[in-house]
């Protein structure tokens, strides 16, 4: 399986997880993968809002997609903690992190990475020091990995397991503790 048809794969599996965190069923969904994986936002100017690998299909996860640029990464052998305690030339996890980041401002939203590193079975979540601190009440019982990115204008990521983050966090706490950006 080539790379690009794992990367569709994992992406279509988090919408469908996300739409049962949303409605307590897979389907129908109310998520799916951005055309061009996010690329549309590159082509034009009026595509801005469509940055990122997942979009809406339904009034009912515009609430998650309206605050939040989610962005995709399955695999990646060469991405290791070890290279960001190292300042390694190549960390995918910071790359990772300034493609989610730029989108996120480009498109007036906050950024959220979505990465699962190749041999292990549970997904992470990504958010910004700003998620973080919103949703401190929720998350602070929470076990969690704090990347601080040295000196860069890079914002810290808070690292959870995607499972847990998401029966902590419930759509009405993002709703209503997460304002869209105007």
């Amino acid at each position: 399986m080539g790379s690009k048809s794992k990367g569709g794969d994992f992406e279509r599996n988090i919408c469908k997880f996300l739409s049962f965190w949303i409605q307590g069923s897979e389907k129908p969904y109310l998520l799916w993968r951005q055309p061009a994986s996010g690329g549309m936002a590159t082509i034009s100017e009026e595509n801005i809002g469509l940055t990122g690998d997942i979009r809406s299909i339904s009034p009912l996860s515009e609430f998650l997609t309206d605050r939040y640029n989610i962005e995709c990464k399955n695999g990646y052998d060469e991405a290791s903690l070890d290279k960001h305690l190292k300042y390694n030339k190549t960390d995918p996890l910071r790359d990772f992190w300034i493609q989610t980041t730029n989108d996120a401002t480009k498109s007036n939203k906050y950024p959220m990475l979505v990465y699962r590193k190749k041999g292990l079975s549970t997904p992470w979540i990504g958010i910004s020091t700003v998620n973080y601190n919103d949703l401190y009440d929720y998350l602070k019982s929470l076990r969690f990995i704090h990347l601080h990115w040295g000196m860069d204008d890079l914002i810290d990521t808070y690292l959870f397991e995607m499972k847990e983050f998401f029966s902590t966090i419930t759509p009405d706490i993002i709703k209503g503790e997460i304002n869209v950006k105007s």
